[in-house]
């Protein structure tokens, strides 16, 4: 009899192990929860996305699905993220709860492609929150383990649409940063090699067939267009789809306003500006306040309120920290062009040498 119970609570704790083990990726109802889930994160509808990211938590509670969820909720709801913010640890914690079940999802077969997704992923955005913050250090114990699970996403992007964005990333940075910066050459000629422009169709591929990563493929189209391709007219396209699908999101908001400043489309900045004045967040303030600085700029005999709004901008940008970095830049090159019109070389060449320091972006040092 004790056999008998000993075999029949064995096979029962194996049933309960793997019904816990679900998989999302043949389940389209979980998937489409997921992603409306996302849209409501991405566009600072939280209260919807919670509701969403219960339902999954309820539904599939030893996925690594529902805390990776409830971390990006946390991430933006609390937006700009620093570490002295309470709601850090536990952006951090979630992502570590999902890393730590995805690694329990790898030792299965039936699971192992979801397992090596969530733990690439759940140490990827702790590194970005590291790396935005200018805590670089903290994120070299991962680096390792999101390398070795970057090269497996390249063979696993058939079968999960998601590893396309990895695969894209790393064909186009592996080769794209080095070229840039050409002191970190040594350090990657024993990676695995890149393919720049294959990167590139792989991103773009990502923004239309992705649901966790498609913000983020989205984004980073933009940003490469403005950081390594110098394209400033495509990195519009996509920030204009950024803002068309989660016109509530004061980052996005914020990117699209500094790209439109430079092309000097002053009457789509004003439309735009004109949602984000109703925001009452520090974030949202200094992007009014750098682009009215920029825009009277440009105005006959506003050349003084123009200077007094790029002050004001870089103090703002300074006190919500390394987030803020680029318009503490734009600030910069803003009083720079000031000086510049003065006659005073001296000071415009100071106040462009502090721009440098807080971006590499052409289309701002570059402004005239």
């Amino acid at each position: 009899m004790q056999k008998w119970l000993l075999l029949f609570f064995t096979v029962l704790l194996c049933w309960i192990q793997a019904e816990a083990q679900v998989t999302y990726l043949d389940r389209p109802d979980l998937l489409q929860k997921v992603e409306v889930c996302l849209q409501n994160t991405y566009n600072f509808s939280f209260p919807q996305a919670r509701s969403i990211q219960l339902e999954l938590s309820n539904s599939t509670p030893g996925h690594p699905a529902p805390p990776f969820l409830e971390a990006l909720i946390v991430y933006w709801e609390n937006f700009p993220l620093s570490p002295s913010k309470e709601a850090s640890k536990q952006f951090i914690d979630l992502m570590d709860q999902a890393i730590e079940i995805a690694q329990e999802y790898i030792k299965n077969d039936q699971t192992y492609i979801e397992g090596i997704f969530f733990d690439l992923f759940g140490r990827a955005f702790k590194a970005m929150f590291w790396a935005d913050n200018e805590k670089a250090m903290k994120v070299v114990p991962d680096l390792g383990t999101m390398y070795r699970h970057t090269k497996e996403g390249f063979d696993l992007k058939e079968q999960f649409v998601e590893f396309y964005f990895s695969t894209g990333l790393y064909n186009y940075y592996i080769e794209a940063y080095p070229t840039a910066h050409p002191g970190y050459k040594p350090l990657v000629s024993f990676m695995h090699k890149g393919d720049r422009e294959l990167g590139l169709e792989q991103l773009n591929y990502a923004t239309n067939h992705t649901i966790f990563l498609r913000v983020e493929s989205l984004l980073f189209m933009s940003l490469i267009q403005l950081n390594y391709e110098n394209d400033i007219d495509s990195a519009v396209i996509y920030a204009e789809r950024l803002i068309k699908e989660y016109p509530r999101n004061i980052y996005f908001q914020g990117l699209l306003t500094n790209i439109m400043l430079h092309q000097h489309r002053f009457e789509s900045v004003r439309e735009l500006l004109s949602e984000v004045s109703l925001q009452d967040d520090n974030y949202s303030k200094m992007i009014c306040t750098l682009a009215s600085a920029f825009m009277a700029e440009y105005e006959p005999g506003q050349e003084n309120q123009a200077a007094n709004g790029f002050l004001e901008t870089i103090e703002m940008a300074e006190a919500i920290g390394p987030f803020a970095n680029i318009y503490q830049a734009m600030g910069f090159m803003g009083l720079s062009r000031f000086y510049k019109r003065r006659g005073d070389e001296s000071e415009s060449e100071d106040y462009a040498r502090k721009a440098s320091r807080y971006t590499a972006y052409s289309f701002i040092l570059e402004e005239k």
